[in-house]
C-alpha cells in the first residue's frame, strides 16, 4: 500500500493546478487511496480477462452487479 503517499497527493495536486491540501490531509488521502487501490487489486486478483476489451467490460458489469 505505499505506493500512493502524501507527497504524491501533493504533487498531483500542484500538476494539476490545484491547491494542495495539509500535509494531515495529504496523508488522509493517501491512506484512503491505498486502500481502495489495494481492494482493487485484490478483486481484480480473483478475475480471469480476455485479451478482448468488450469480454473485460463484460466482467466488470457482472462483477458490479454483485
Amino acid at each position: 500500500m505505499a505506493r500512493v503517499s502524501g507527497e504524491l497527493i501533493t504533487a498531483q495536486a500542484a500538476a494539476g493546478g490545484y491547491r494542495p491540501p495539509s500535509q494531515e490531509r495529504a496523508e488522509a488521502l493517501a491512506e484512503a487511496i491505498g486502500l481502495l487501490v489495494q481492494a482493487a487489486d485484490e478483486a481484480a486478483a480473483r478475475l480471469t480477462f480476455e485479451s478482448e476489451p468488450a469480454h473485460f467490460l463484460i466482467a466488470m458489469d457482472e462483477t458490479a452487479a454483485r
